[in-house]
């Protein structure tokens, strides 16, 4: 039996070498211990790296299994969108955080890059405002009026007047003590008006018996 015969064939190796490069890719990418404010916060810095345009964080804690954080952004065209998702996605590699799914690439006006606890959407600004993602969720804003970020504030999203608002049982109370003064007004103004009326038949009595 020859030497060739003894050789492995080119698959062998092949596979040798494709696992032992999967293999240090994934030891490159450890079970991440970093919580999602940090996760935020890398997301954050990487698109505004990129010039993300009006940036927009919304806290999901408390309110949704979904996500604790969904970090709204846009691109100006394909390419930017493109560039701002592959410029947050490096940057969570190099901290050793992989996306759990992206969606959307190809066509590029709305990718989603979704980190669990944290899920990225980079929108053209006609796709934003036609799904206006914002109105689902009621939380801070992080843009002025030139797109630029800046610290976020709680408000509620323009347009949407009814937006967060709760009626507790302080204000339940308040509205029943008004509308009770409400109806003691009204008796007052109806009896008043009663005895009017009264005191004019009185009269018209006692000029017709004159």
């Amino acid at each position: 039996m020859g030497a060739d015969a003894l050789r492995p064939p080119p698959s062998f190796w092949e596979k040798r070498y494709t696992k032992a490069y999967q293999q240090e890719e994934l030891q490159s990418l450890k079970p991440s211990t970093l919580t999602s404010e940090q996760k935020r916060d890398i997301i954050v810095a990487a698109a505004e790296d990129k010039k993300a345009n009006y940036m927009t964080e919304i806290d999901l804690r408390g309110k949704t299994l979904i996500a604790d954080f969904f970090i709204i952004c846009s691109g100006t065209s394909n390419i930017h969108i493109r560039s701002i998702s592959d410029g947050v996605i490096e940057s969570m590699e190099e901290h050793g955080i992989r996306a759990h799914r992206t969606e959307g690439y190809s066509e590029a006006t709305w990718i989603v890059v979704d980190y669990g606890d944290v899920i990225l959407h980079v929108m053209s600004e006609d796709e934003r405002d036609r799904y206006k993602l914002e109105k689902l969720w009621t939380r801070e804003v992080v843009a002025d009026s030139t797109g630029a970020t800046i610290l976020p504030i709680s408000a509620a999203l323009p347009d949407d007047e009814h937006a967060g608002l709760t009626l507790d049982e302080d204000d339940e109370d308040t509205d029943e003590e008004d509308g009770d003064e409400d109806l003691d007004g009204d008796d007052e103004d109806d009896q008043a008006e009663l005895t009017a009326l009264d005191s004019d038949e009185e009269d018209h009595k006692d000029g017709a018996r004159a």
